[in-house]
């Protein structure tokens, strides 16, 4: 299937594990983004982060959230044997050039972006639509926004527009801001842990 003229949102993570947080955050893009679809890339090994439990039960805690008809689990990387998010992007859109692609991150990953290899080209391979988190990474990106949204600031999309981004050639980004879901993969492994 080529997905010609779909605009399909690419939501990368750990999902260590996948929760209602997750859930919400690609709903949130789904809907303001006026997307067609969601996949969920569940990362093998995320690089900046230590070994993690099998991509399997990783995978399977996203089919435990019961995604909606309109989303779906990606193994893009998996199959095109990518490490790194700026090659899988590039290999997507080698793929499937008639996609309208967005990436989805929540707000904490943007503030880390400029930490992933080779950030600039991921700017510049796909328009990105920033979710808001809760917390102080919320408050970050609302008063400074972080390196990359420096650099990238006469690219941004404001929210009201952002049902646009999908049309807009990279760099292009937008910010938006639900309303919070403050689960956490991070406070669910320490909840687990003390049990």
């Amino acid at each position: 299937m080529n997905y010609e003229g779909l605009s399909i949102g690419l939501f990368g993570g750990s999902f260590n594990p996948a929760h209602a947080g997750h859930l919400h955050v690609a709903r949130t893009g789904l809907r303001a983004l006026g997307l067609d679809q969601v996949w969920w890339m569940v990362s093998p090994q995320n690089p900046l982060k230590p070994a993690q439990p099998s991509y399997e039960s990783r995978v399977a805690t996203v089919e435990a959230l019961d995604l909606p008809y309109d989303m779906k689990i990606s193994h893009m990387e998996m199959m095109f044997g990518t490490q790194y998010t700026v090659d899988t992007l590039r290999a997507a859109r080698q793929k499937w050039p008639n996609a309208n692609f967005v990436f989805l991150m929540g707000a904490d990953n943007f503030l880390q972006l400029p930490k992933w290899r080779s950030w600039k080209t991921i700017m510049e391979t796909v328009p990105v639509a920033v979710i808001a988190r809760p917390g102080k990474n919320h408050s970050a990106i609302r008063s400074r926004l972080g390196k990359a949204a420096q650099i990238y600031r006469n690219y941004r999309i404001s929210e009201r527009d952002a049902d646009v981004l999908k049309y807009y050639l990279p760099p292009a980004w937008t910010y938006l801001t639900p309303p919070m879901n403050a689960l956490s993969s991070t406070a669910i492994r320490k909840s687990r842990s003390k049990r």
